[in-house]
């Protein structure tokens, strides 16, 4: 029963409805030419989108979790309704940059004195959790326009943008599971899930559409939203060493090297080898800092 609640209602599921979603996201860009640019247009280039991957997440919980309870009582309660969340704001992202500025702001700063609840009360004293806070935020903060500029310029179409995604809830779900965090492991496996769902239908579909964009911007609040949730989660509940929690976090930050003039004069396809390398790097390293602070090869080494 465990095995079929992991591989059947965690992982396969989760890619069924997200794929599903996503070739009808597609399906009707194709009947409105307006979503052609990848923008928020219209329905099917931004909520839609949205909802494939905050559904197939908030799917891939249920399966695992069951319904989350409301007030959440532990910090992984809160994914499900990080998930609903990041869905609500994706249908509303096509709005101004002014006011899709201003959402960034007040979730970045809610979210962390919400999921670390008890940390605020029982862990660090006022000046500390101020701190914390300010410093959560503005990681949060950036973090959610690193995300939009993958969607936008440096991955802007083909299945290059959900290929580095899938890597990096790999990597997440990986340096969870040595870390002994083997439930919140299960919910990083929930992302490579929908994240090689809408890998595989960006490699079908845009042998029609090359420039088709997987990821518009009204799906950065859900991907935004459930990594840093995960990710906050297994450093401050579990046991996830605090260099691998930041190389996660700054690996996406490395992107702009496929922006440097030295890197695209190798061509189209080298650059984006080299950016996705560049990306994958800091990843690899928190694996192997995760591997090491665990002792499976060994003693514990003290990172």
């Amino acid at each position: 029963m465990l095995i079929f609640k992991q591989l059947i209602l965690g992982l396969l599921l989760p890619a069924i409805v997200t794929g599903g979603i996503l070739v009808f996201a597609k399906a009707s860009a194709s009947k409105g030419q307006g979503e052609s640019t990848g923008r928020e247009t219209g329905i099917s280039s931004g909520w839609l989108i949205a909802v494939a991957l905050g559904v197939g997440y908030i799917v891939g919980y249920i399966g695992l979790e069951g319904l989350p309870p409301f007030p959440p009582r532990e910090g992984v309660h809160w994914l499900c309704y990080l998930a609903i969340l990041g869905v609500i704001l994706g249908c509303f992202w096509h709005f101004s940059l002014w006011g899709r500025l201003l959402a960034q702001v007040v979730v970045s700063i809610v979210i962390p004195r919400f999921l670390l609840n008890s940390a605020f009360k029982y862990t660090w004293g006022q000046l500390e959790g101020v701190i914390w806070w300010v410093c959560l935020a503005v990681v949060i903060f950036i973090f959610w326009n690193f995300v939009q500029q993958s969607f936008t310029t440096w991955f802007p179409s083909g299945a290059s943008s959900p290929f580095v995604y899938f890597g990096l809830s790999g990597g997440t779900a990986f340096v969870l599971a040595v870390s002994g965090t083997l439930r919140l492991a299960q919910h990083g496996g929930i992302l490579v899930a929908i994240f090689v769902a809408s890998w595989i239908v960006a490699l079908v579909l845009q042998r029609h559409s090359s420039s088709w964009s997987v990821f518009p911007l009204s799906a950065s609040p859900v991907v935004t939203l459930l990594l840093a949730g995960i990710w906050m989660n297994g450093y401050f509940f579990e046991e996830v060493p605090a260099a691998s929690a930041i190389l996660l976090a700054i690996s996406l930050f490395l992107a702009p090297v496929g922006r440097i003039e030295t890197i695209q004069r190798l061509g189209a396809r080298r650059s984006m080898f080299v950016q996705i390398a560049a990306i994958a790097l800091p990843v690899v390293i928190a694996i192997g800092v995760a591997i090491a602070r665990s002792g499976l090869f060994g003693d514990n080494s003290g990172y």
